[in-house]
């Protein structure tokens, strides 16, 4: 902790000095208004520069009364004011601060419109910071400073608003990224975390955030507030035509390794680009939809539980075939091998007793996947547009997992025990198509889409299931169940969905979409289990309990109205429909066959107000119905876990949700906040049931349920300071969430009322490109009460604090430092509450332009990763201690190429 203590006192240094020197530095400030209206012009971006060399000094958005203040801009020095709003003349003007002045109050600016776009084409280096647009927040990346060697990532967390969790996943403003593009088109199959650690910072010339609609939703310009956002990257127009990329190799201690690469060329409209990765330091795998493969070396975290060996590789591909076609695609492989061991031990909390549940698990799994997607768009003319998309999955898997178990009564003696083996061979496919057609009338507003869409997967196995089991009575073994079975199973589900849309005015402001959608679904199981049979040496003897075969079949028609409204800033959205649905489910083995019939209504309704032009309000409802998976349903028995065994239930009907939610968000200046609300309600909600037999073998059904219900709020605010050569920036965060759930104890009904608040907040301090502080602190309270049965209440909370450091001098030398602590009150007994995990690496920069990189890396510096957890609910307190990777040494060289104007 002396090294971040250290840390924090040159923050206090550097920021003493800062304020020492705030005599030369003073304000300027001004109004906007319309040249014509003489109307205040809000939120446009204003920014200084300096005129020796245009690197920015500081940056602002007007007001709604159309005032700004630039603070931090040097005395007697020569600057130039540039003022951009989008439809508007951009304005420039040189100003300078005079010594004996510490504020600048400027005449009133008049901007005036644009009826050139060539006009408002701007130096690229003085373009302001942030841009607001139309259902578009733009970041000028250029504006925003990093570590030299930078990634994507790096640039992320530098971002007002934006925040990146040690998983990856990126969230904007209080909503997730779940989809990136570069220069318009899908990036490895869209997937924001590959470009997230493997895309410089360098090639990018702006940053833009949309959200992610689905393409009837864009047509349509309709929303129903859960979209999430998808972020496009725009390269720099060097790097538009060349190579790039950067390649690594790394060997430690332990025999760790990691070496990897990607290498992408552009020129265009044509895209290329080759990632591979391989490593031993749990990081760099693909896994099944999941392509997380990271060539970038800067991570300091230590991995996932288990031990991991990982290979993997990938393209991607784009490119114009005429003006009228384009095409995109992208393939990966990936090869992962875990070795896993953990160790758990359950009590089990019964309406009138408890009792003890120990395991040891050993497991060893073997995995490997291919995946291609192919896109291509077609436009026919300027009103009539063809998109297609496909999707081609294959994997294979191989597990063996070893148990040994017991469950003991509260007094010691034991109830059961087990030895098992069990193991699996599995083949998969997923198949997937898209066809969509947009066609849009001469009359404005007018406009017809049909999407057709299907999906075909096949899931086949081979498991042996090899056990011991005995139950005992007074300590002394009563009986023995003996289990050694061969099953073979497979499943394959089918899917095809249909949805026409065609969109007519009413008026100026009002229109009515008419929508209707026909969705098919078929899935069908087969197990066919066979015990050993000794005679013949072969699994030759049928076990009926466990041999099953099972189909669903799901079909509905939802045909439905909306009517959309949009003037000015209000808009607002209301509609209808009505869902007819059959399901039947066919006991093949039996020929029982179940029908069910339902009648459900597709309820939905927006509105939404612009208060600004970077601040709304909007109010959603939906209403959704569900199906039980044939998993659920089939009623054969799993019991690869022989102490564990779980059931289907044919007799489950599809659950309906309520959905609710507001978001209220602003963005003005360098502040950003965002304050979101959600209620939902389930009827028929499908939970697992659970209850124990005489022998302490426990079972579990799904069953439907009424009278659950949920609530969240949450509340995010950022907000970014500038002083010169200095920038500290706030993340405020606030979230909490009440739960009612009604489920069983043994067959007992239970009552669960569940609370949760946490709290955090991060600073993010960069003084130059010398030094970075990023410490984050976060707090969360939870608390559960119990009602039906004499269940204790339960209660506990969890701290996490990090600190992040770099420090860049001299030039060639960068270090960086990860500190992160955890406390978790409800850890069992014997276990450390609180693990702190510290890493840490050096950097070299070699050669003329420090293209390449010599790196020393050590994780876990004070060997206390530990993957110990405790899970409490209703039924039972679980702790669990996993097998996790511990400290390791890394020298690493990476390379970044760098070869632009070239084809």
């Amino acid at each position: 902790m002396r090294w971040s203590a250290g840390i924090i006192v040159c923050f206090l240094l550097v920021s003493t000095c800062i304020q020492a020197q705030r005599t030369h530095y003073g304000v300027i400030k001004g109004t906007v208004v319309d040249s014509f209206s003489r109307r205040s012009l809000e939120s446009s971006s204003v920014a200084v520069y300096l005129a020796k060399d245009s690197s920015l000094v500081n940056h602002a958005l007007t007001t709604q009364k159309g005032e700004f203040t630039i603070e931090d801009v040097p005395v007697s020095t020569s600057c130039t004011l540039v003022i951009t709003n989008r439809g508007y003349e951009t304005f420039t003007m040189a100003v300078s601060l005079k010594p004996d002045a510490k504020v600048l109050v400027l005449d009133t600016i008049l901007l005036i419109k644009s009826y050139n776009e060539l006009k408002a084409v701007t130096v690229r280096a003085l373009r302001p910071p942030v841009s607001v647009k139309p259902d578009t927040l733009e970041f000028n990346v250029s504006s925003f400073k990093t570590m030299p060697n930078a990634m994507i990532e790096d640039l992320l967390k530098q971002l007002p608003g934006v925040e990146v969790d040690k998983d990856g996943n990126i969230t904007i403003n209080g909503k997730k990224v779940s989809k990136l593009m570069v220069d318009g088109r899908e990036f490895f199959g869209g997937d924001p975390k590959i470009a997230l650690k493997n895309l410089p910072k360098d090639v990018i010339d702006k940053l833009q955030v949309v959200d992610n609609k689905s393409r009837e939703s864009r047509f349509n310009k309709t929303s129903n507030g859960n979209e999430d956002l998808a972020i496009n990257l725009t390269l720099r127009k060097e790097a538009q035509k060349g190579w790039f990329g950067r390649l690594s190799a790394g060997y430690g201690t332990n025999d760790r390794y990691e070496g990897g690469g990607m290498v992408n060329f552009f020129n265009g409209t044509k895209q290329f680009s080759i990632i591979g990765n391989a490593n031993n330091t749990n990081r760099g795998s693909i896994s099944g939809s999941d392509f997380n493969i990271s060539t970038s070396q800067s991570t300091l975290d230590g991995g996932g539980g288990g031990l991991t060996r990982a290979a993997s590789g990938g393209l991607n591909f784009s490119d114009n075939i005429g003006r009228q076609i384009k095409l995109n695609g992208s393939y990966f492989y990936n090869n992962s091998h875990t070795d896993n061991f953990s160790r758990s031990q359950r009590k089990n909390i019964l309406p009138d007793t408890s009792f003890w549940y120990n395991a040891d698990d050993n497991n060893v799994n073997d995995y490997s996947n291919h995946r291609f997607t192919l896109n291509a768009s077609y436009n026919i003319d300027t009103l009539t547009e063809v998109h297609i998309t496909s999707n081609v999955n294959t994997n294979i898997s191989n597990s063996v997992n070893g148990k040994v178990a017991n469950s003991k009564a509260e007094n010691g003696d034991l109830i059961n025990t087990s030895g098992n083996t069990y193991s699996t061979k599995g083949n998969g496919k997923d198949i997937s198509g898209e066809l969509f057609i947009s066609h849009r009338f001469r009359k404005q507003g007018r406009g017809l889409t049909l999407g057709l869409n299907y999906n075909y997967n096949d899931q086949t196995s081979l498991s042996d299931n090899i056990g011991q089991n005995d139950f005992y009575k007074n300590n002394l073994v009563d009986s023995t169940d003996l289990v050694n079975q061969r099953s073979t199973g497979s499943n394959t589900g089918k899917m095809l969905n249909f949805t026409a849309t065609y969109a007519e005015p009413v008026n100026k402001y009002i229109s009515a979409i008419f929508r209707y959608n026909y969705s098919k679904n078929y899935n069908y199981s087969d197990k066919l289990t066979n015990r050993f049979n000794a005679v013949t040496g072969k699994y030759d003897l049928e076990d009926t309990a466990f041999t099953n075969a099972y189909s669903n079949t799901n079909i509905t028609h939802t045909p439905d109205v909306t009517f959309t409204f949009n003037k000015d800033k209000y808009r607002a959205a209301i509609g209808s429909g009505v869902q007819f649905l059959t399901q039947d489910n066919l006991t093949i083995t039996s020929g029982n066959l179940l029908h069910q019939y339902y009648l459900n209504f597709t309820p939905s309704a927006n509105v939404g107000y612009n208060f600004s032009k970077t601040g709304s309000v909007a109010v959603y409802y939906n209403g959704r119905s569900q199906q039980p998976s044939i998993q659920q349903l089939q009623p054969v028995p799993d019991n690869s876990n022989p102490l564990y065994v779980q059931l289907g239930n044919p007799d489950l009907r599809p659950s309906f949700f309520h959905n609710i939610n507001m978001q209220v968000r602003e963005s003005k200046g360098n502040s950003y906040w965002f304050a979101g609300f959600g209620f939902n309600s389930t009827q028929n909600q499908i939970i697992t049931q659970t209850w124990f037999d005489d022998v302490g073998k426990q079972y579990s059904q799904p069953v439907n349920v009424n009278g659950n219900y949920g609530t969240s709020g949450n509340l995010q605010y950022s907000k970014t300071w500038k002083r010169r050569e200095v920038v500290l920036r706030m993340n405020l965060g606030s979230n909490g969430y009440y739960s009612r759930n009604k489920t069983f104890s043994n067959l007992e009904p239970v009552t669960s009322n569940s609370y949760s608040l946490s709290e955090s907040v991060g600073l993010n301090f960069t003084y130059k490109q010398v030094l970075s502080i990023m410490p984050t602190y976060s707090i969360r309270f939870n608390k559960t009460h119990y009602t039906g049965q004499s269940v204790q209440d339960a209660s506990f909370n969890t701290k996490t604090f990090s600190l992040s450091a770099f420090w860049n001098e001299p030039k060639w030398l960068i270090l960086e430092n990860n500190l992160q602590y955890n406390y978790n009150s409800q850890i069992a007994p014997g276990f450390n509450k609180s693990v702190t995990m510290w890493s840490a690496a050096a950097n070299v920069l070699l050669f003329r332009k420090q293209e390449a990189m010599l790196r020393l890396a050590v994780y876990d510096i004070l060997k206390q990763n530990a993957g110990v957890s405790r899970t409490i609910t209703q039924t039972f307190i679980e702790d669990r201690q996993t097998q996790v990777l511990q400290q390791y040494f890394l020298l690493s060289f990476i390379y970044n190429i760098r070869k632009f104007g070239v084809k």
